[in-house]
């Protein structure tokens, strides 16, 4: 796993093959606003937003995700380009 420290990630997009390369945590029950595993963070699936406090780690400026492509973007899949590691389970972690 590798966390992405930056502006979000673009958790749909087509590069991290419809969430193959994100990471998720398994001890989350997504959208029942309930800490499941006790971390401090409430449904916290692929990550976590810590600008606005929130469990939506989305990428509002493109930066970060263009970071998660270089260093896990999926092979195979029509697109040009790949990143460095093809078995990666990205965590956003949205701070800008």
């Amino acid at each position: 796993m590798v966390a992405v420290v930056d502006t979000g990630v673009d958790l749909a997009h087509a590069d991290f093959g419809s969430g193959s390369q994100l990471w998720v945590n398994s001890g989350e029950t997504p959208a029942n606003g309930i800490d499941d595993e006790g971390n401090g963070f409430i449904d916290d699936i692929h990550g976590w937003d810590f600008y606005n406090n929130d469990a939506d780690p989305m990428d509002d400026n493109s930066h970060g995700t263009h970071c998660a492509g270089t260093i896990g973007a999926r092979a195979n899949n029509g697109h040009a380009h790949v990143g460095v590691t093809w078995q990666v389970r990205l965590m956003a972690c949205k701070f800008l």
